[in-house]
């Protein structure tokens, strides 16, 4: 049995990280190659308006198999067990406010700058300081980087417990 729920918790988090690095990294700087501004906007904001139910989905998924998989933990588990264990809960909670940050950053933008494409050119903006829109634009990579690197931390902490757990 608890190999089924790591299966289905390595799956959530898979979904929820494979999808944000292949949006990231790979589906926004793709849109530059359309040389209309509103086909761009539409691509990433459907692009990513279908994935984010997966992404929760699979975040959820994620979070409710590893509070299963922290009840059925060693009855004898090491310091740095427990340890590891709790760096993973916060991990957890610092991914969904992660997601949640981006989801309303992402929102915020395609609702205030209708022209906005990501990936645009920075150079290109004269007075970012008084543009909140243009701040929040700026934003978006490094609260998605932020995410991907939680996401690593996750997959690392989870390894070390499952490593931990099979001795």
């Amino acid at each position: 049995m608890r190999s089924i729920i790591q299966t289905i918790h390595n799956l959530g988090l898979a979904l929820w990280w494979g999808g944000t690095f292949m949006g990231t990294l790979a589906m926004n700087p793709a849109v530059e190659v359309l040389d209309d501004p509103d086909e761009r906007d539409k691509m990433v904001d459907e692009g990513w308006a279908l994935f984010q139910p997966w992404a929760a989905g699979g975040l959820l998924g994620a979070i409710i198999t590893h509070i299963v998989l922290r009840r059925q933990g060693p009855e004898n588990a090491s310091t740095s067990y427990k340890t590891v264990a709790r760096l993973k809960d916060l991990l957890f909670g610092a991914a969904v406010a992660s997601t949640l940050t981006n989801m309303a950053m992402g929102e915020y933008v395609i609702h205030e700058d209708p022209a906005y494409a990501p990936g645009e050119s920075d150079d290109e903006v004269a007075n970012v300081e008084s543009d909140p829109c243009l701040l929040t634009q700026q934003g978006l990579t490094p609260a998605a980087c932020a995410q991907l690197l939680t996401g690593v931390a996750l997959f690392a902490a989870g390894a070390f417990l499952a490593i931990s757990n099979e001795r």
